[in-house]
């Protein structure tokens, strides 16, 4: 049985929702959302170890035509943030297919229509929109003797629900955001906390604290407006520092200062100072983190893992940790994750293009690849500022542009090779001068060290790209 649409949004996390919202809201009918898991929410269904939570304020974690006016602090919880997002889906819950696995994607020509495969059926439609997923497979280091160990091990976006980890004896695997939040939420509760620690992060304070609703910003849109675009504001500043790698030497020579004044013990503080630039990783917002490592109950190991026993880990140095669990706060693989591996147009293979090289035109379009549309495609993440202003953008421009190729009866439209080029080569020029390619590793950059994760322009120059669309950029046939 086939199931036919003019568009059909594959993903119902914060992209996939505001997408649909947005054709929803201009009266658009025939529209459907495909998602695989039992409920909508993305990132923040599947990511509920303790401490998760939000790094951008949650004023500009929104969309700004739906804010929630409750948020209980300046930087919001998980559990906040996936009732935000279920409250989204409200208004179009009938638009939405839960549990329906996308397992392929055809583009057929001769039909002008791509043709979706899932674990239930088959679904066709005229435009595809993919909401990308840079941060949802979760990885999983290789270590000898994993299957030997007979306590709990899981990734941290693998939570087991009840888990009890009260003086426990617990070794949490990695340094990033989720491990930093993590264990400022379990250190007061367990036994013993082991942190294995690859490279350190650089963590700075985000001053969070609760919000008093009786505040009239919250309340009066005129005020809440000028609240949003005040903390807009503040956050696009960061970018002159992002994109001006001497104004963030200065930043870390104090953030230096800072590291110094709360780790007394000069070999904890050589631990957990970081050797690469400001920046160059993400840079993890925190209050507590370096108090809570310095507490009697926590010990940092720097050694690689040489393997792991039924009761703990061995260290290459040959140090022994016992371990009653281990926690895997190691990330995501990313590679600008496609979550369906099979999405093929005129004979080629997405996963295959992007191997060779990763662009797409305003992260949103990929030549030869007609009538499909990205969300959060490559080079639109944000190192400075909140990712739903990117969402929100694609996602207007977007609605204008599709309202225009159904009025006109578009069978297939794709951007133009030379454009496509041009946009990816302005990107490539600007790349070289941020701090993000200063030579560490992280999930921005690609084996070759190109970013190709992040936007290195402002935010408001995103805005301007993409305030509306120009036909002249794409092919169209009739």
């Amino acid at each position: 049985m086939y199931h036919k649409y003019n568009v059909i949004i594959v993903g119902a996390g914060f992209s996939g929702l505001s997408m649909g919202l947005e054709l929803y809201e201009s009266h658009e009918t025939d529209w459907m959302i495909l998602e695989q898991a039992s409920e909508v929410g993305g990132t923040w269904r599947e990511n509920t170890y303790p401490g998760s939570g939000s790094d951008v304020p949650s004023i500009l974690y929104q969309l700004k035509q739906r804010p929630y006016l409750q948020w209980s602090h300046k930087y919001a919880g998980q559990k906040e943030i996936l009732c935000y997002l279920k409250s989204l889906a409200e208004p179009i819950k009938d638009k939405i297919k839960l549990s329906e696995k996308v397992i392929s994607i055809e583009f057929i020509n001769k039909a002008s229509h791509w043709l979706i495969t899932t674990n239930k059926g088959t679904w066709i439609t005229r435009f595809l929109i993919m909401s990308m997923s840079p941060l949802a497979e979760p990885h999983i280091p290789v270590i000898q003797g994993r299957e030997d160990f007979t306590g709990p091990q899981f990734h941290t976006s693998q939570w087991p629900e009840n888990l009890n980890y009260k003086d426990k004896k617990v070794a949490i695997i990695g340094s990033g955001a989720s491990a930093i939040q993590c264990i400022e939420t379990i250190q007061p509760h367990v036994n013993h906390l082991t942190i294995f620690q690859r490279s350190a992060s650089w963590v700075m304070s985000k001053k969070n604290q609760p919000i008093l609703h009786n505040n009239r910003f919250f309340t009066n849109k005129l005020l809440f407006n000028f609240f949003y675009l005040f903390n807009y504001c503040i956050q696009e500043i960061k970018v002159l520092f992002f994109i001006n790698p001497v104004l963030m030497k200065l930043l870390e020579l104090i953030q230096k200062r800072r590291i110094a004044s709360l780790i007394h013990n000069p070999e904890l503080r050589s631990k957990i100072t970081p050797n690469y630039p400001l920046g160059c990783k993400r840079i993890v917002l925190s209050d507590h983190y370096y108090q809570v490592v310095s507490s009697s109950n926590v010990s940092v190991h720097t050694s690689a893992i040489q393997q792991l026993t039924k009761t703990g880990i061995t260290l290459v140095d040959g140090t022994y940790i016992e371990a009653d669990m281990i926690i895997y706060a190691t990330g995501f693989i990313h590679d600008q994750h496609i979550p369906i591996q099979k999405i093929t147009a005129n004979g080629l293979q997405l996963k295959d293009v992007w191997n060779l090289k990763r662009s797409a035109y305003l992260g949103i379009f990929v030549k030869h690849f007609p009538n499909l549309f990205l969300l959060v495609g490559p080079n639109t993440g944000l190192g400075h500022q909140s990712l739903v202003f990117m969402i929100e953008r694609q996602t207007r421009y977007l609605n204008k542009f599709i309202k225009y190729l159904l009025k006109q009866k578009v069978k297939e439209v794709s951007v133009k090779p030379h454009k496509q080029e041009l946009y990816q080569q302005m990107i490539e020029v600007r790349n070289p001068g941020t701090v993000w390619q200063k030579g560490c590793q992280s999930w921005y950059v690609n084996g070759k060290g190109e970013n190709v994760a992040l936007w290195p322009f402002s935010s408001l120059y995103y805005w301007w790209l993409t305030k509306d669309y120009n036909k002249n950029d794409f092919e169209i046939r009739l």
